[in-house]
């Protein structure tokens, strides 16, 4: 009987025991649960109007290219920089070099024809050798009239004594009258060699000057395809963001698209221009404060 007494008393003590540590438990976790702060409800403010931007910046580049690879994605933001995209200059880059060959070529023509008639020029034209063998020719003839003048008025003072009869005189002058013919025609002769020499001289000239302006429009056409590269804003091969705070709107183009110089390859919103306009229901204007969250319905 006293063995049954203490076995209830100890349980009785144990279920005490358990209940006191239980009710002192929940005493102290709802007593954590009063001191800790909350966190305040955040009030979302439901408002009607328009969020947009007052520049839009478009992506355009004038250059025979097409598009390697689109680095960003519509919507993403994008800073001072970031690498848009990278193109293929490969077409442009081989039209640069076939033009700085062409040039380079037209340059070496050109030099060789000065070399060829940096000596020549119409001031000097009687030194040239179709010039001397006209005058040369023109001068053995002349003499060759002095010498049948000279032969005709000794014939003519024979003639006068009659040593000689008037048909051998009359021949004689008749020789004579003809080399005058060929005088002339050896002065003809050297003045159109003359001309001749002129016109081609003329001609070296002109075709110098031809060589010199199409070298200036080879070097101006080159010098436009490098300032091409130069003015796209373009970074090596890579078209970067100019704006320090934007975001993608619209992507028109994708890897391997030709460049079209009268089409946006895309266009990005500047954010630092972002201006709301919104009109917000009454009951609500208690909840705007400032760090508020915003929905703007259109």
């Amino acid at each position: 009987m006293k063995k049954v007494l203490l076995t209830i008393c100890l349980a009785t003590i144990i279920l005490f025991t358990v209940g006191c540590e239980k009710k002192e438990a929940e005493k102290a976790i709802a007593q954590q649960e009063q001191e800790q702060p909350k966190a305040p409800i955040q009030q979302t403010v439901q408002a009607f109007g328009v969020v947009k931007t007052k520049q839009i910046k478009g992506i355009m580049v004038d250059l025979p290219a097409s598009i390697e690879k689109v680095h960003v994605q519509e919507g993403q933001r994008v800073g001072k920089d970031d690498v848009l995209i990278t193109l293929s200059l490969k077409e442009i880059e081989d039209q640069i070099k076939e033009k700085e060959y062409s040039l380079e070529i037209a340059e070496l023509e050109l030099q060789k024809l000065l070399e060829e008639i940096c000596d020549k020029s119409n001031e000097n034209i009687d030194d040239e050798p179709e010039i001397i063998e006209a005058k040369y020719s023109l001068r053995k003839t002349q003499i060759e009239y002095e010498k049948l003048e000279r032969d005709l008025k000794n014939k003519e003072t024979m003639l006068r004594k009659g040593g000689i009869s008037q048909n051998e005189f009359d021949d004689s002058k008749v020789i004579l009258e003809q080399k005058q013919k060929e005088i002339e025609y050896e002065r003809i002769k050297v003045e159109d060699a003359k001309n001749k020499r002129r016109i081609s001289n003329n001609k070296d000239a002109l075709d110098i000057k031809i060589r010199e302006k199409n070298i200036a429009l080879q070097k101006s056409q080159l010098q436009t395809l490098k300032d091409k590269i130069a003015e796209s804003g373009i970074k090596g091969n890579k078209i970067v963001c100019a704006l320090s705070n934007g975001v993608i709107e619209k992507i028109n183009n994708a890897a391997g698209d030709r460049l079209n110089a009268e089409k946006q390859i895309m266009s990005i919103l500047d954010l630092d221009t972002l201006i709301v306009r919104a009109n917000v229901a009454e009951d609500s204007i208690k909840d705007i404060k400032v760090g508020s969250k915003a929905i703007i319905n259109p």
